[in-house]
């Protein structure tokens, strides 16, 4: 079991603390998730009620957006698929107790991680957490992040020597077989293009799950599918059957680009194998479509 009290990373400097990775929160915004706008009394407020300096890395991000889902979300550690904002909506980050935790470990006599309640978690299932930890620096210091398993207890690793350099090291989820469809057609036309010259059935998955049109066809092989998804989204969604649905569903109702980088592309195909036969012959037969179909960088999501 690794001890993070064993190590001491090379810290950031001061600037790079307050950098905030370009499009670093996902589009469209998961409206259940994301807390009011902070405000500089809100600061003062979670400080006081954590104890702690929180770092300037965390609050310049949540400053662009207070909590939600990334669209940078692979860490080399693992996988960061939200930061908790602050305020009151879960996630937040002033909301997490550990006593039930410790009860368990004084219960089991199980010793680590130590010092468990100088952790604030800011990602995490209940059973793993990514977190500030003042352990080492003390309550006014720079927290490193940790990562800590509180089911097996038995990883607590320092993870990246402060939080903005974690957030520089996040990168996208990469995705096989993606090309940009240079369209602006309606999806079901688009859709039907794509099965046509493809073969491959590719059915509406309507807008609920994620907030943007999906397609999804099945390809020969256990659990293979394509999916073709709508580049062009409201900036916010919640899903119908959400509790807050009517209080949320009109916050945030202009349409953006989920990859500005790429608003030429209307929708984007992917695959889940990309060294599969049929992701070779669609690939092959993206030519025939009556619109262009570009490749895109394999670090595009």
């Amino acid at each position: 079991m690794s001890d993070s009290t064993s190590r001491q990373p090379e810290r950031s400097s001061g600037t790079a603390a307050a950098s905030v990775p370009d499009r670093l929160w996902a589009v469209p915004i998961y409206l259940p998730y994301l807390q009011p706008a902070l405000t500089d009394r809100g600061v003062e407020q979670a400080e006081a009620k954590l104890g702690v300096r929180l770092p300037r890395a965390y609050l310049a991000a949540l400053r662009v957006q207070n909590g939600g889902y990334l669209r940078l979300e692979v860490h080399p550690s693992g996988h960061v698929d939200y930061v908790a904002g602050i305020g009151p909506r879960f996630p937040s980050l002033l909301q997490h107790s550990w006593a039930g935790t410790m009860e368990y470990m004084r219960s089991q006599e199980i010793e680590t991680p130590v010092g468990i309640d100088r952790l604030i978690p800011f990602c995490g299932d209940g059973h793993w957490f990514y977190c500030l930890d003042y352990r080492q620096t003390g309550r006014e210091g720079e927290p490193y992040i940790t990562y800590v398993d509180v089911e097996c207890f038995d990883v607590d690793r320092v993870v990246a020597p402060d939080f903005a350099t974690f957030l520089s090291e996040l990168k996208p989820e990469p995705e096989d077989l993606r090309y940009g469809l240079v369209t602006h057609d309606g999806p079901t036309d688009v859709a039907a293009a794509i099965s046509n010259v493809t073969g491959f059935t590719f059915e509406d998955l309507g807008d609920q799950h994620n907030g943007y049109r999906q397609f999804r066809a099945t390809l020969p092989g256990e659990h293979q599918s394509a999916w073709l998804t709508a580049n062009r989204t409201r900036r916010g969604f919640v899903r119908e059957d959400d509790p807050e649905y009517k209080a949320l569903r009109e916050q945030f109702t202009e349409l953006v680009d989920r990859y500005p980088e790429h608003s030429d592309c209307g929708y984007f195909l992917s695959s889940s194998d990309s060294d599969s036969r049929a992701a070779h012959a669609i690939a092959r037969r993206l030519t025939k479509l009556p619109f262009a179909a570009r490749a895109l960088p394999a670090d595009t999501r």
